[in-house]
């Protein structure tokens, strides 16, 4: 049997090498953990405090910079397709050809590995690339 402290969680990505006993071992003993601090009483961190706290030492933070770079043209039709717009919309717009959205798009597509446009405009939402009004 492996002995998994709470502390060397912070070093594995996943739990999937523990058995069942052994990760109910691990749930006993974060749960006894839990219930010791935050039953000091009064002058004690709220539960809020505490899982921020936590948070901040077990879970990678996300990456402040698009991993996508996206052009700014790019960024424009992203805008568009947001709002649902059709490839002549955009091309009017924007004062370009509808040929020239189609490739805007496809490079869009590609770039965030997605098969469609609803796609692409999540996966720029996620990224922060897109925002919502």
């Amino acid at each position: 049997m492996t002995t998994v402290n709470v502390v060397d969680l912070r070093a594995h990505d996943d739990l999937d090498g523990l058995s069942e006993f052994e990760l109910l071992d691990l749930y006993l003993r974060v749960r006894r953990l839990l219930q010791s601090r935050l039953s000091l009483g009064e002058g004690s961190e709220s539960l809020e405090m505490f899982f921020s706290r936590m948070a901040e030492v077990v879970e990678k933070p996300t990456p402040q910079v698009p991993r996508t770079k996206i052009s700014p043209r790019e960024r424009e039709v992203l805008h568009f397709l947001a709002q649902e717009k059709t490839n002549a919309e955009i091309a009017a717009t924007l004062f370009i050809s509808e040929n020239t959205v189609k490739r805007h798009v496809s490079s869009i597509l590609g770039k965030y590995e997605v098969v469609s446009r609803h796609g692409a405009v999540m996966a720029a939402i996620r990224e922060g690339t897109l925002t919502v009004d």
